[in-house]
């Protein structure tokens, strides 16, 4: 499904409220699926080759809904299962 989504944490840290307000949703198509026993959600630009605009957001869970918008809470892995797992949080808004 489209959605909008900006990131609330960095390297694991909650962003202030005027970040978050200044910082710019990133479009794409939402996917959920299961992966090796756990959930992830991605966010993925239709046609694009190169790679995925976020991070995947591993062991996600929703914590939160409300109209056509939710957070999803997981962790993010900026080096892969080698490096260390970050948690990070989702707002998403669903729709064009």
């Amino acid at each position: 499904m489209l959605a909008k989504v900006k990131l609330l944490r960095k390297r694991g840290q909650r962003m202030s409220d005027n970040e978050i307000a200044r910082a710019p949703f990133v479009e794409g198509e939402l996917v959920v699926h299961g992966l090796g026993g756990m959930i992830v959600a991605e966010l993925q630009r239709p046609g694009n080759q190169v790679a995925d605009p976020l991070l995947i957001l591993y062991e996600a869970k929703l914590t939160t809904m409300h109209g056509a918008g939710m957070l999803l809470k997981g962790e993010e892995r900026p080096q892969g299962d080698k490096g260390p797992a970050y948690v990070q949080e989702w707002s998403v808004r669903l729709g064009p």
